[in-house]
């Protein structure tokens, strides 16, 4: 069984850490739960639409390519996906 340790910050996040001594890496996941089953017919569409903007950039990476870049220069990438439960942004 996996081990696996879950603390809750002073704000109320989650944060649910696996140890995995064999890697020499890291992810990062940040799972939302909201989703297109929280959405009205007004604002459907609404999470998705949310996932991708934050990959058109940042004041220090103005462009989705500027920040694509920056993530791959240390090795590492990004990524988003939404479902009807949930939206979650992986590094």
């Amino acid at each position: 069984m996996t081990e696996y340790s879950c603390d809750t910050l002073d704000n109320g996040l989650r944060v649910i850490s696996v140890p995995m001594p064999h890697h020499h890496s890291t992810e990062v996941m940040i799972y939302i739960g909201v989703g297109s089953r929280h959405e009205s017919t007004r604002t459907a569409g609404a999470s998705h639409f949310l996932e991708h903007m934050l990959f058109k950039g940042t004041e220090d990476f103005p462009t989705g390519l500027a920040l694509e870049r920056a993530f791959e220069a240390v090795g590492g990438s990004a990524n988003a996906a939404t479902d009807c439960e949930t939206t979650c942004f992986h590094s």
